[in-house]
């Protein structure tokens, strides 16, 4: 007896053994535990939001650069007619039957001011503003005429006019009540308006037909009246064989927002010109641009050096003939907002953005921005003659 009472004490557990965990050392498992995850959750965070920014301003990079170049690309071929960009006074016809008054190519380039936004004026950005008619708002100067479309008020327009790519030989010219010429295979489509030069003179007609002639060989491009705004046919043709045949190319850039919803991030749009010789559908190219200002480069003295005498805005341009060259200044902002613990100050078009005395006030929003700014030369007229 005295032997199984010692056995079974020896499988008795000790008492300290059974004791589970005090308050104490519960509260204290518990504060490390919470410390841990909010360490962890910082860390999350942090990086979340380090990646949100980089994310944010690659885009921004990205969405300036490409609008940049693009628009260069476009600006610096303005006024460009072949071998036409040569001459010094170019004779330039229109066969054209009813243009209308916005068709326009024989200026090249043409702008139109935002009212308000002269340089070192300005301008403050507002949140979800919406897009507004510009039969008002805009100012030019030299008699040129826009289009109406709805644009982001407060940022400046451009149009250049050039003649599209390399153009094609024209082989023969047939006259008559409907004019046909012939030349080499070009991308053009039935209403194009085209360019007719032979480094002489230079015309405006317009293809109401386009006929694949041999299997792609060549084309035919019938100049009739019986599209719109079709070919004056009591005008004869003078361009002569030899010469070339391109498509006339006319391109309006603004800012506006994807389906004019006041709501939607501001953007690069574009218009280029339709078959009824106006500005066509509008186009979104890059998003995020907010505001776009420029100044035009006059050779006012007009000398052979093609130099550039003074920038200026589009209304104070004396002579759309004597522009060399073109001052585009893009203010991207991030598509998302939120980026910032508070509102960025910026510097645009001559005027400090931050709230103080004097100054522009501060956005509304705490997006990320950024300006750029490029400088085009236009390659048809700062050549020295």
């Amino acid at each position: 007896m005295k032997n199984s009472r010692l056995r079974v004490t020896k499988f008795l557990a000790p008492r300290t053994a059974m004791q589970g965990l005090t308050i104490i050392e519960l509260l204290i498992s518990m504060v490390l535990g919470l410390t841990l995850a909010a360490g962890v959750t910082q860390v999350y965070v942090g990086n979340s939001q380090i990646a949100r920014d980089q994310e944010a301003r690659a885009q921004m990079q990205e969405n300036g650069r490409f609008a940049t170049s693009f628009l260069a690309n476009e600006l610096r071929m303005a006024g460009y007619l072949g071998c036409l960009a040569s001459l010094e006074a170019a004779d330039i016809n229109s066969t054209l039957a009813s243009p209308p008054a916005s068709f326009q190519p024989t200026v090249g380039l043409q702008g139109w001011e935002a009212s308000g936004t002269a340089p070192g004026v300005a301008y403050s950005s507002t949140e979800d503003v919406a897009v507004t008619s510009t039969a008002a708002g805009w100012v030019t100067s030299g008699g040129n005429v826009l289009d109406v479309t709805n644009a982001m008020p407060g940022s400046d327009i451009v149009r250049a006019w050039s003649a599209a790519g390399i153009g094609a030989t024209i082989n023969t010219i047939t006259p008559g009540a409907t004019t046909v010429v012939n030349s080499g295979v070009l991308d053009i489509v039935a209403g194009d308006i085209l360019l007719l030069s032979d480094c002489e003179r230079a015309e405006w007609v317009q293809a109401c037909e386009v006929e694949d002639v041999g299997g792609g060989v060549s084309i035919n491009a019938v100049l009739s009246s019986g599209c719109v705004p079709g070919n004056d046919t009591t005008v004869r043709v003078a361009t002569e064989v030899g010469g070339e045949l391109a498509k006339l190319q006319g391109t309006v850039f603004y800012i506006g927002k994807r389906g004019d919803v006041a709501t939607n991030p501001p953007a690069l749009f574009r218009r280029e010109l339709s078959a009824t010789a106006i500005a066509g559908t509008a186009e979104e190219l890059v998003e995020g641009i907010e505001s776009m200002q420029i100044q035009f480069g006059m050779n006012a003295d007009n000398d052979n050096k093609k130099s550039v005498d003074s920038y200026v805005v589009a209304n104070q341009v004396t002579d759309w003939s004597r522009v060399v060259s073109v001052r585009v200044s893009l203010l991207v902002q991030s598509i998302e907002d939120n980026m910032l613990p508070a509102p960025q100050a910026y510097t645009f078009n001559g005027v400090t953005y931050d709230g103080e005395a004097g100054n522009g006030a501060l956005p509304e929003d705490t997006r990320l921005r950024r300006v750029f700014t490029t400088t085009i030369t236009l390659r048809n007229r700062a050549v020295g003659s």
